[in-house]
């Protein structure tokens, strides 16, 4: 090989490095701007949560002061409609506990009753 080759050579990989040099830093810099933009999403969820809780905080506050006013204002009434959901929901958890019950009375086994020492 001759001088004039080698050097035509040694140029063109410091060309190829050069070029994958260039090539990462454009990559770099890509990277940059994702993790710029990830870290911008991050915040801007954040502070959106943040804002959310703090409303939802006043609803329930607004609740609880609406729900106080009406019990002091009709106290006798806000007595029935308790013990209206109380009673309603203990018609409800009854009948579903009693339902469970016939069913496997119902078949006629015992096959699906759990085993074991409870």
């Amino acid at each position: 090989m001759n001088t004039q080759t080698l050097a035509a050579n040694e140029k063109g990989v410091v060309m190829d490095v050069l070029a994958g040099a260039i090539d990462m830093a454009g990559i770099a810099l890509d990277v940059d701007k994702l993790k710029r933009r990830v870290q911008d999403a991050v915040e801007d969820t954040v502070h959106d949560s943040q804002r959310m809780a703090a409303h939802g905080k006043a609803a329930i506050a607004d609740a609880v002061d609406d729900t106080t006013y009406f019990i002091k204002k009709n106290p006798w009434r806000s007595v029935v409609y308790g013990l209206g959901a109380g009673v309603g929901i203990g018609f409800v958890t009854g009948w579903l506990l009693t339902r469970t019950g016939q069913t496997r009375v119902m078949n006629g086994s015992n096959s699906e009753a759990p085993s074991g020492n409870f």
